[in-house]
C-alpha cells in the first residue's frame, strides 16, 4: 500500500503543471538493473505492476492511467544517465523512479537536479541520496 500511495502522490506532484489531455497516460521512467540483478529486479517490477493494476483500476491519477516505461541501465552510471535523457526527452516521462546501486543512483539524482526533473530513488542507500 506504501507503493501505491508514494506512486500516485509523485505521479500527481509531477503532472500537475501538465495541460496534456485526460485520455494520455502519464509516464513514469523507470531506471533499473533487470539484467544484471534479476533475482532482486524481477518481483520489484511485479510490485510495480502490482500498484500499477490498483491505482488504474481505481481511475488512475487525476482521471488518467499510469505507464511504466522500463529500462535496463546493466548497472552503468553512463548507460544510466543515457536512458534518463533518453526518458526525460524522446518517451515523454514526467518523472523518473528506480535504481538500486547507489553509485547509479547517485548520477540519476545529478542529472534530474540539473534539468530540475523530479526522480524518485527507488532504494536509496547513499546518504547524499536520502539526506
Amino acid at each position: 500500500m506504501k507503493l501505491v500511495t508514494t506512486l500516485a502522490a509523485a505521479a500527481a506532484l509531477a503532472v500537475s503543471a501538465l495541460t496534456a489531455g485526460a485520455a494520455e497516460p502519464i509516464k513514469i521512467g523507470e531506471i533499473n538493473h533487470y539484467k544484471r540483478m534479476a533475482a532482486f529486479a524481477g518481483p520489484y517490477r511485479q510490485g510495480i505492476e502490482l500498484a500499477l493494476e490498483e491505482i488504474n483500476g481505481a481511475g488512475g491519477v487525476l482521471g488518467r492511467p499510469l505507464q511504466f516505461v522500463y529500462r535496463d541501465d546493466q548497472g552503468e552510471p553512463g548507460e544510466a544517465v543515457k536512458i534518463a535523457e533518453e526518458l526525460m526527452t524522446r518517451d515523454g516521462t514526467v518523472m523518473l523512479t528506480g535504481t538500486i546501486f547507489s553509485h547509479v543512483g547517485l548520477a540519476i539524482s545529478s542529472l534530474a537536479a540539473e534539468k530540475k526533473y523530479v526522480y524518485l530513488a527507488a532504494e536509496p542507500l547513499a546518504d547524499a541520496l536520502v539526506w
